[in-house]
């Protein structure tokens, strides 16, 4: 006994908007897509500047490390200065592992 199967094809070119569906019935159409334009403008450039934030913080923590790890090198290949600070290697490790 062999089965029919639908046909899905007439499905395939469907337009669909999603304007309409976010649309405040309260609110004009043309008036509705500017404020969501702009609301959009202004998150975007909201997370550029958080973006900027984040990758300066970043860039800070790297010149940390690299600092960190030259001054580990040379207190354990004995090229250190004789500065206190720089003597407590565990404490520089811990730095470095956070």
């Amino acid at each position: 006994m062999a089965t029919k199967t639908f046909d899905y094809s007439k499905w395939d070119n469907i337009e669909l908007s999603d304007d309409e569906s976010d649309l405040h019935p309260n609110i004009d159409k043309d008036s509705w897509f500017r404020l969501k334009h702009r609301t959009r403008i202004e998150r975007e450039e909201k997370e550029d500047i958080e973006t900027k934030k984040f990758e300066k913080l970043n860039q800070e923590d790297n010149e940390r490390i690299n600092i960190i790890k030259a001054r580990l090198n040379g207190l354990k290949s004995g090229q250190a200065e004789d500065d206190v600070e720089f003597e407590d290697t565990e404490a520089l490790e811990g730095e470095l592992n956070e």
